[in-house]
C-alpha cells in the first residue's frame, strides 16, 4: 500500500504517518522506485498508536509499548503494565483536581473585604491547600 492508501484507510493524514516514522513508533517501511510501501500490519499498529494517544500515552510511551519489551513479551503484558502506571498517574492528576476543586468551592463563601485578609487567613491554612506534596502511590498486586 501507499502512504496515501495507508492514511485512507487509518483516516489519519499523511504527515502523521511521516511523524510517527520519524518518532519511531512505526519502521520504516520498504521502498519502491522511492516510495513507501507498507503492508497490511501497518493498519494495526496505527490502531495501537491512536488508542494510545486517545488515552493519554505520550509518544515515548508508546514506543516503549511498541518497542520497548522483549519482543516475546505477550500484548497483555505489556498493556497491563502501562495501563496501571498510566492508571496510577490518572489518579495522581484526579486527586490534585478534586482537592483544586475544593479549594475553590471554600472560596465562593469568602467574605473579606480586602485581598490581604484573605493572604492572612490563606497563610494561617496554607497546609490545608498547598498541593505541591503528591499522594503517595498506592501499592498494587502485580
Amino acid at each position: 500500500m501507499t502512504i496515501g492508501e495507508v492514511a485512507a484507510k487509518a483516516t489519519i493524514a499523511t504527515s502523521a504517518i511521516r511523524y510517527y516514522e520519524r518518532s519511531g513508533l512505526l519502521k520504516q517501511p520498504l521502498r519502491k522506485n522511492g516510495r513507501r510501501v507498507y503492508s497490511e500490519g501497518v493498519l494495526h499498529q496505527l490502531v495501537i498508536i491512536e488508542f494510545a494517544k486517545e488515552t493519554g500515552f505520550t509518544l515515548s510511551e508508546t514506543k516503549l509499548l511498541l518497542h520497548g519489551f522483549p519482543e516475546n513479551t505477550p500484548a497483555s503484558a505489556r498493556w497491563k503494565k502501562m495501563a496501571r502506571e498510566k492508571i496510577h498517574e490518572l489518579e495522581v492528576a484526579l486527586a490534585k483536581t478534586k482537592a483544586m476543586r475544593d479549594m475553590l468551592e471554600t472560596m465562593t463563601s469568602c467574605r473579606c473585604r480586602k485581598l490581604e485578609q484573605c493572604a492572612q487567613g490563606l497563610e494561617r491554612n496554607r497546609q490545608r491547600w498547598h498541593l505541591s506534596a503528591s499522594p503517595k502511590p498506592r501499592t498494587r498486586p502485580r
